[in-house]
């Protein structure tokens, strides 16, 4: 009760009530932590035996925990810088020779590829038939092409002895020969699967393997006839 002092004032006086003592109120035990929780699971990869050993945790809980997880995984993978160094372009530097015994006659042709570094890569040769020389040189560098684009080249640099040929890929000759015009169509349209390539006209005495690989495939196809 309250009671009046000598100044008119009242004072109020509480009393402890004696239960509170005797039981005091109990806190609620601290969420465990993510990490443990993650921890568990990953451990056990059980949902039913982490709920079981984390019984305060809800499975919705431990829903929106993996998502937050998820979230944070994709936001630092979108964030991290890549690591791989830049994918390298590959260049081919390629001799190609087609050769033709009696024009028309027994012909074959011959190529060789090789990186940047002047290492060969691939060397080919093939028996063509009766053809004309120009139409040898034609198919060498059609399978050039071809071989090269199969080996992942993105740009390439065509070397043959043919100034005739070299000069209508190129555009500065006209191709006149009906039975020309479809394979220097075929080339054209190879060459436009490159990101870069050049034709370049070279000596004779510079193409010396691409020619003995042609005339390898004529010997081989007539020595076996």
């Amino acid at each position: 009760m309250g009671k009046r002092d000598g100044q008119g004032e009242i004072t109020v006086r509480t009393e402890k009530n004696p239960e509170a003592s005797l039981f005091p109120e109990k806190k609620s035990a601290p969420p465990p932590a993510e990490e443990s929780i993650l921890s568990h699971l990953a451990q056990t990869l059980s949902v039913a035996k982490t709920l079981k050993r984390f019984p305060t945790v809800k499975p919705k809980d431990l829903q929106e925990i993996l998502e937050r997880c998820l979230q944070l995984l994709v936001k630092g993978k979108a964030e991290r810088p890549s690591t791989l160094p830049p994918k390298r372009k590959m260049e081919f530097s390629i001799h190609t020779d087609g050769a033709s015994r009696g024009n028309p006659g027994e012909a074959g042709i011959g190529v060789v590829i090789a990186d940047e570094q002047g290492k060969t890569v691939k060397e080919l040769k093939s028996y063509l038939g009766m053809t004309t020389n120009n139409v040898a040189e034609y198919r060498a560098v059609l399978l050039a092409l071809e071989k090269a684009f199969e080996l992942g080249a993105e740009s390439v640099i065509i070397s043959l002895d043919s100034e005739l040929v070299v000069r209508q890929i190129t555009g500065e000759y006209k191709v006149r020969e009906a039975h020309l015009k479809p394979l220097h169509r075929q080339v054209l349209d190879l060459l436009h699967k490159f990101t870069k390539y050049r034709i370049l006209h070279i000596p004779r005495e510079e193409n010396r393997r691409a020619d003995q690989l042609a005339n390898e495939a004529i010997d081989q196809r007539v020595q076996g006839a």
